[in-house]
């Protein structure tokens, strides 16, 4: 049964009331209820809905017109069908602008229309209630468009814009009074990079794309944008199987809801320039740069390390580093020095600095001093550890030279007591061959090998006495010293030897060079390391030369008058040249092949650490044709008007 509709009768006339009643209760599905004034009236609307209200002209305390005005000032939607005993027309034109649905006059023929009217009046009243529900609906809809954040585009089946919200308008730069009713392949979907594609007809939600949107005034942004089919969705009573063409409904168009992630790309493009510069750094670097998270496994590896270690970033990442530097039986040691290091820096004690013996993809051992530090997370907890190290090797290796050498100090000093004992038989020897002399007869042919025995007695005691004042030790005194003197010293030293082997030896030294600070001894061992480096190279058997030059260099400040200026040596030797690769690292150890094949391949480092001792300066230049020359530069000293510098 269908629900009654439920009518009030608004009448003071109680005959009347009751026979409306009855005749209404007779013809249909209504419940009826009366009340006899306005007052009546208001009171059950309080408590009661009603789908009908039959309303008297003439009530005791007001009209039908008062409780019109009324009905609408209270917002009540029932409608309402105005009574009355006398035909006017005025009053009907009165009634329909205050609401009324419809006027009746009453006669003896009124009542059996009245049903009929009743019900044409409640359905006329629920869909206009209906269409005024949608209407709001669809009126808050646009609402929600149009006050949403992201940019809305709707065409429809035919590919002409319906909508264009106002976020569209400032995103797009287009007003959507420009936009609507025009074809959105030459308005909108052409503007993106990569172009729009409206989705398959048969699609009905699309995928969140990210793309380049141009303005019309050339203004290039990022949208992340979602193109979905529209479709009208028609309630039906048959049911349907999901995915019929009933449940998808009627394709009515398309719908593509954007966003600015202008901001976005940029920040990740900054991210990524940040991180590529922090990558390019980390790989410039001649550091080792080691990054472990909390349980050893490599994060970070830079070209330091894969030049040092042989392996690339991309196979050591996300690899345990026990497992890939260090022989099996020092892995997971709780003992092992980076153990140690990671138990540290992730209880919050660090820098933790240490040596360790590392393997490289050919199982070559290297010796790398670290220092390990932490990288905090946002909340200050250790998230990784940051490895920093330098390959020493070479320098382990120049120390175990350096004690070698000091273990041939040791000897020197023997063979300086040696030496010692060596004067006393000599003194004997010259003293007899002289005497010896003075006791054979004039004309004698002895006296020749005589002469011969006590000049070779002087020669041997000469070389001995300078082999005592070389090996004595050097000290640490710091003073002002001629330069020109420590290299007459260094050639007496190793000339003649130089010159035995062939070789041509030249010497230029500028006269009243100003003096430097430093040590006479110590200079003298750089000048004879470095020509016996060129003895070295010139030891061929062929005819060669090696120059000795000083001068003095002025500064751009001793040029205009003040103090300032270099001593500079140059010792060149045209013998076998040092190659471009091997002047990349010339003056580190190297005890496989010396460059040029001068020396023992430590010599130029103690060169360079005697030169930096004294706040100088060595270059090597060597080229085929060109031969080689090392020139050194060390200060000069300021010369008062009362000190002449130590003269050559």
């Amino acid at each position: 049964m269908p629900e009654p509709y439920r009518v009030l009768i608004v009448d003071d006339d109680s005959e009347q009331a009751r026979l409306v009643t009855a005749y209404l209760r007779y013809s249909g599905p209504f419940e009826v209820d009366w009340a006899e004034s306005l007052g009546d009236l208001w009171a059950r609307l309080l408590t009661q809905a009603y789908d009908m209200i039959l309303l008297d002209y003439r009530l005791p305390d007001g009209t039908g017109l008062e409780a019109l005005e009324e009905i609408r000032r209270r917002g009540e939607q029932v409608p309402v069908v105005l009574i009355t005993g006398q035909g006017d027309e005025r009053l009907a034109v009165q009634a329909i602008q205050l609401g009324a649905v419809d006027y009746l006059v009453k006669g003896s023929d009124y009542l059996p229309s009245l049903p009929a009217l009743i019900q044409k009046s409640i359905r006329a009243s629920e869909l206009q209630s209906a269409i005024q529900r949608s209407h709001e609906q669809v009126r808050y809809q646009a609402l929600l468009l149009n006050n949403v954040r992201d940019a809305v585009v709707v065409w429809d089946a035919h590919g002409r814009i319906t909508y264009w919200n106002p976020a569209a308008e400032v995103l797009f730069d287009r007003k959507a009074s420009d936009c609507l009713g025009q074809k959105v392949e030459d308005w909108y979907l052409s503007a993106f990079d990569p172009a729009v594609n409206a989705p398959e007809r048969e699609a009905t939600e699309g995928r969140e794309i990210e793309r380049l949107y141009v303005t019309p005034g050339g203004k290039q942004i990022w949208v992340s944008s979602r193109v979905s089919s529209l479709r009208d969705y028609v309630p039906t009573s048959t049911p349907t199987q999901p995915g019929s063409a009933s449940n998808r409904g009627r394709m009515i168009g398309y719908m593509d809801v954007s966003r600015d992630i202008t901001s976005r790309k940029k920040a990740e493009s900054a991210l990524r320039s940040e991180r590529n510069f922090i990558s390019a750094v980390l790989d410039t670097v001649g550091a080792l740069v080691l990054v472990l998270d909390r349980q050893g496994n490599i994060v970070r590896f830079n070209r330091a390390c894969e030049q040092v270690t042989g392996y690339s970033y991309d196979e050591v990442k996300g690899q345990p580093v026990w497992d890939l530097f260090f022989p099996p039986e020092e892995r997971h040691q709780t003992t092992h020095p980076l153990q140690l290091a990671l138990n540290q820096v992730l209880s919050g004690k660090y820098p933790v600095e240490y040596e360790s013996q590392w393997l490289t993809r050919s199982r070559a051992s290297r010796t790398i001093a670290w220092s390990n530090t932490a990288l905090l997370d946002e909340q200050g907890r250790v998230k990784f550890m940051i490895a920093t190290g330098i390959d020493i090797t070479e320098r382990k290796k120049a120390e175990l030279a350096l004690r070698q050498s000091s273990r041939m100090a040791a000897v020197g000093e023997l063979a300086s007591g040696v030496a010692h004992h060596i004067n006393n038989p000599l003194t004997t020897i010259i003293a007899e061959a002289q005497l010896l002399r003075q006791s054979l007869a004039q004309g004698h042919a002895e006296p020749e090998s005589v002469d011969a025995i006590e000049r070779a007695g002087w020669r041997v005691q000469e070389t001995v006495q300078q082999l005592i004042e070389f090996a004595r030790p050097a000290s640490n005194t710091v003073e002002q010293i001629s330069v020109n003197q420590t290299i007459q010293s260094a050639l007496g030293l190793v000339g003649e030897h130089i010159q035995s082997s062939g070789v041509s030896l030249s010497i230029q030294l500028e006269a009243s060079l100003p003096p430097v600070q430093g040590n006479a001894r110590r200079l003298t061992e750089l000048w004879v390391s470095l020509l016996l480096l060129a003895r070295d190279a010139t030891s061929d058997g062929q005819r060669h030369a090696i120059q000795v030059r000083s001068w003095f260099e002025p500064s751009a400040a001793e040029a205009r008058g003040d103090t300032g200026g270099m001593v500079c040596i140059e010792i060149f030797d045209d013998g076998r040249t040092i190659t471009p690769v091997e002047m990349q690292d010339l003056f580190e150890p190297n005890f496989t092949q010396p460059a040029g094949g001068r020396g023992t391949g430590i010599d130029l480092n103690l060169c360079q650490e005697i030169v930096r001792q004294h706040q100088g300066q060595i270059h090597a230049a060597s080229s085929p044709g060109a031969g080689t020359t090392f020139t050194v530069r060390i200060p000069a000293l300021e010369q008062t008007e009362d000190q002449p510098a130590p003269g050559g």
